[in-house]
């Protein structure tokens, strides 16, 4: 028999934080979250999303053990915005076993149709910096560690079950290969002149801090009109800011200001933690923090996070100015190569934006499905 209870207590929430670890077992390319953000993401009292949201976390039991858990987030603030009465999929993960998989949507169905939503959507998080979209192609990658990672089942029993395709993301493999790299730096050295834009190096994360409002200022304003995108609060800019900081390379963030010394676009890009997640299994003590700071001190591999160009700049050719100035500090540290951080499939911006390399497009594919609720 398999029942569904709702995780309410620090124990029950570290069983619903930790499920994913048992479940993926020696799987390879499963990458851990880290346990302490994740208590974080999922306290009221630590994460400001809360403030617009509702959520609530079950577990799934077969014979005494648990096989299964799931996440609804409410979002008001999205389902105002965008029209919607929709209650988010999160945090998704389940034994090979349709029923328990059917006894974990019921839950949320049910959940939703007693706040009168009308929709299931997901997998998606509080907004756009967390977690989303399940896999759907690409099993045999690596996750990242700002991805989900999920079995092959999961998808088939989406589509059992009536789930359809609302949005797709795209990732990618960019190569330090550039037969594009001295007209990529021509360009770049004119749009810089014309311009009167500048590149800043940075070497202290007190030299980054000025800009970060601008930063998030850009991502407000920038990605609004994506999918499930809700602007970030003040709150939330510092809560953000506050768990990225310590896992940031400076020689990796890439800032562009104007004449007026105002933002126009910036890259962030990281140190792949993968290989440390993997061996501390989200958990910081007692040797996690060893292995993820010589993760970010003597990366490998990159991932790229966040790209934004102020939108009056776009025409300009700043992403060629980010792209020389990345390659270059790549190259030179002797950098593999770099992998994107999900895409939507519709987001050409940022797929041209990889014209210059020789690049391994579509490496991996990940979904947020929809579903009326019936009554």
């Amino acid at each position: 028999m398999i029942t569904v209870r709702e995780a309410k207590s620090r124990r029950e929430l570290l069983e619903f934080i930790e499920f994913p670890n048992r479940l993926y077992a020696g799987v390879p390319q499963y990458v851990p979250s880290l346990v302490m953000d994740e208590l974080s993401n999922l306290s009221p009292k630590k994460n400001p999303a809360f403030e617009y949201c509702d959520m609530r976390f079950f577990l799934a039991e077969k014979e005494g053990e648990v096989v299964g858990r799931i996440g609804g987030i409410i979002s008001h603030k999205a389902n105002d915005l965008w029209q919607e009465k929709k209650l988010r999929i999160t945090r998704m993960d389940f034994i090979e076993d349709y029923a328990v998989f059917e006894a974990l949507i019921h839950t949320l169905e049910d959940w939703a149709k007693s706040c009168g939503l009308t929709e299931l959507a997901g997998p998606i998080g509080f907004c756009d910096l967390d977690k989303e979209g399940m896999l759907v192609d690409g099993f045999d990658r690596d996750g990242m560690f700002i991805t989900y990672y999920n079995h092959p089942y999961y998808p088939q029993f989406m589509e059992r079950y009536g789930f359809e395709k609302e949005a797709d993301w795209t990732e990618h493999i960019i190569t330090l290969e550039c037969p594009q790299a001295e007209r990529m730096e021509r360009i770049s050295n004119r749009i810089l002149e014309r311009g009167g834009f500048r590149v800043l190096q940075l070497h202290r994360k007190s030299q980054l801090k000025p800009y970060i409002p601008q930063i998030f200022q850009l991502i407000n304003s920038e990605y609004k009109d994506l999918y499930g995108v809700v602007p970030l609060t003040p709150a939330q800019i510092k809560y953000y800011t506050s768990q990225f900081i310590t896992l940031i390379n400076l020689r990796y963030i890439s800032l562009i200001v104007d004449r007026e010394g105002n933002l126009a676009a910036f890259g962030i890009i990281a140190p792949s933690l993968v290989d440390a997640m993997k061996k501390c299994q989200g958990h910081l003590f007692p040797s996690g923090w060893y292995h993820l700071l010589k993760a970010i001190h003597k990366p490998r591999i990159l991932d790229m996070y966040l790209v934004a160009i102020k939108g009056e700049y776009r025409k300009t050719g700043l992403p060629a100015v980010l792209m020389t100035d990345i390659y270059h500090r790549a190259k030179a540290d002797g950098i593999l190569y770099a992998e994107t951080g999900p895409e939507l499939e519709t987001n050409f911006n940022i797929q041209n934006m990889w014209d210059f390399f020789d690049t391994e497009m579509n490496i991996k594919r990940r979904r947020s499905w929809k579903k009326h609720i019936h009554d």
